[in-house]
């Protein structure tokens, strides 16, 4: 009995050593319980061994021991079966809560004062830009978080969070807090630092590191994506899913969500559905990439050898801006399919719900591949792009970027139609060129007159012409009360046009009234 209870007490020291190390998740479905149980057991064994090693296997530490493990392993065969999409691949299917949508109503019209232009690797160079102009020993102390940035609405606007991390465990232990973190406009590229101290992060140690402190408080269930947001007050906040899983030892069901305050360690968990209107995403990307899987995998069941009806996705995951929430996108197409779309998937981070819209078209890459050409003798490459409506025409919108990485121009290549791509040096250059496009490709192939046939072309005498920016000049025609947005790149006449001359302005009707782009401009008064 001395022996057993020998076993007994070193296996629960060790157990209990493993999960201070490992922090598994404490429930029958998830393994790291299974792998503790497991390791109880052969210090069991290997206690029972060391004792009386003649006698282990039939003595009671051997056989304590031994009946844990074929416990252990008879359950993982079970939560493996039960796993199986062979036997649960409608369950695995309808995780992920598809609605077909018109693509005018799940992605309104492009607010062009909004846009996601900088991405991530853009918004980090502004990061860190701004760090060496601030404090050059900032960055000798702190690195700039690539593995927890975070795209996030603030006061309706989108922009790119960045915490700060611990550049080395000797570094944490001279400097247990973290100064602020860096907040990125991702429409302008403006940066800032927010000087906010705090001590949680997942690159702290001990009793700041962010894992072991909601650990304390929550030990049953999966987290994941730890995200870093601002709330409400425009205080720091991280924001972890949490999970659990819905067939046997898979199958990512999103429950909620966990926030921690990294100034004074508060932990507060919110059912799914019940969290504060700030939080931007309850699932992560990896969560929706593994339900989209599913979706179009098993839509006509597990067997399906001729892959009929099967969907998948394209390679990447976008974003869209929408109604002050950051949506998650992709293009979807068939098994089989090379370069073109059934349609896209957009996925509401914040409620776990999808909407399908039928749309035929390039995938992402092939629109990329698309704008490169356009600029091709300059050697720009096009970054994943964006989805954006543009009057109601589903549209990718890239920026190009030179061999420095720096952005150099913007890129718009429609979603249906290959031939309509078109690029400027702003963005508001290549926006005028792509509409000036869609106008000739709907009128030559009638698939786009639909929506363009409502061109509008306005006469008059200029009361009042005067530069805008970016080689854009305001011009006003008497008795109207627009003001006509006209390019000096692609009307240079615009640049020698004064009050009393006669112009013609060809414009798309739109709901905006009080400043249009210019699609054609004449001067009929210059000879």
């Amino acid at each position: 009995m001395k022996h057993t209870i020998l076993g007994a007490i070193a296996g629960a020291i060790v157990t209990f050593l493993l999960a201070l190390v490992i922090l598994p998740v404490l429930s029958i479905k998830f393994t790291g319980l299974l792998i503790l149980i497991i390791a109880f057991a052969i210090v069991m064994i290997g206690v029972g061994y060391a004792t009386q090693y003649k006698k282990v296997v039939t003595q009671l530490p051997g056989k304590i021991g031994g009946a844990l493990i074929i416990l252990a392993v008879v359950y993982l065969i079970i939560g493996f079966i039960s796993s199986s999409a062979m036997f649960r691949a409608g369950t695995k299917q309808k995780m992920l809560h598809v609605e077909e949508v018109v693509f005018d109503e799940s992605v309104p019209n492009v607010d062009m004062e909004n846009l996601i232009i900088w991405d991530e690797s853009d918004a980090i160079k502004f990061g860190e830009k701004l760090i060496t102009e601030k404090d050059a020993s900032l960055g000798s102390t702190y690195a700039i978080s690539k593995e927890y940035g975070t795209l996030s609405v603030i006061d309706d606007k989108p922009y790119w969070l960045f915490p700060l991390e611990h550049d080395s465990f000797f570094k944490y232990l001279k400097n247990k807090t973290i100064p602020g973190y860096i907040k990125v406009n991702a429409t302008t590229g403006d940066a800032q630092f927010i000087e906010k101290e705090y001590r949680v992060a997942p690159s702290a140690y001990f009793g700041n590191d962010l894992k072991r402190v909601i650990y304390a408080q929550h030990k049953d269930i999966g987290l994941t994506d730890y995200s870093f947001e601002e709330d409400a007050n425009g205080n720091p906040q991280w924001v972890v899913t949490a999970y659990t899983h819905k067939t046997g030892l898979s199958t990512t069901e999103v429950t909620g969500v966990v926030v921690v305050n990294p100034i004074n360690k508060d932990v507060t968990y919110f059912e799914k559905g019940k969290q504060p209107e700030w939080i931007d995403r309850v699932a992560s990307k990896h969560v929706f990439r593994e339900h989209l899987e599913a979706w179009g995998k098993y839509t006509n069941g597990w067997w399906n050898p001729s892959d009929k009806g099967k969907l998948k996705s394209t390679d990447g995951i976008g974003y869209v801006f929408k109604e002050g929430n950051i949506y998650f996108y992709t293009g979807i197409t068939s098994y089989g399919g090379d370069e073109a779309t059934t349609g896209f998937i957009i996925y509401n981070p914040r409620t776990c719900r999808a909407y399908y819209n039928r749309i035929s078209g390039s995938t992402e890459q092939k629109a990329m591949g698309l704008m490169e050409e356009l600029v091709q003798n300059a050697g720009y490459a096009a970054k994943y792009p964006y989805l954006i409506n543009i009057n109601g025409e589903a549209t990718y919108l890239s920026t190009l970027k030179g061999k420095s990485g720096n952005v150099v121009g913007y890129a718009l290549c429609s979603v249906k139609n290959y031939r309509a791509v078109a690029w400027g040096k702003t963005l508001r250059e290549a926006q005028t060129e792509y509409n000036r496009i869609l106008i000739t490709e709907g009128s030559a192939t009638n698939t786009l007159s639909d929506q363009y046939n409502t061109l509008e072309k306005s006469m008059g005498t200029v009361s009042r012409v005067g530069a805008l920016k970016d080689g854009y000049f305001l011009v006003k025609i008497e008795n109207l009360n627009t003001l006509f947005v006209v390019s000096a790149d692609q009307y240079p006449s615009i640049a020698i046009t004064d009050k009393g001359d006669r112009v013609e302005v060809s414009y798309i009707k739109t709901e905006e009234t009080v400043k249009i782009d210019a699609i054609e401009f004449i001067n009929t008064s210059i000879q």
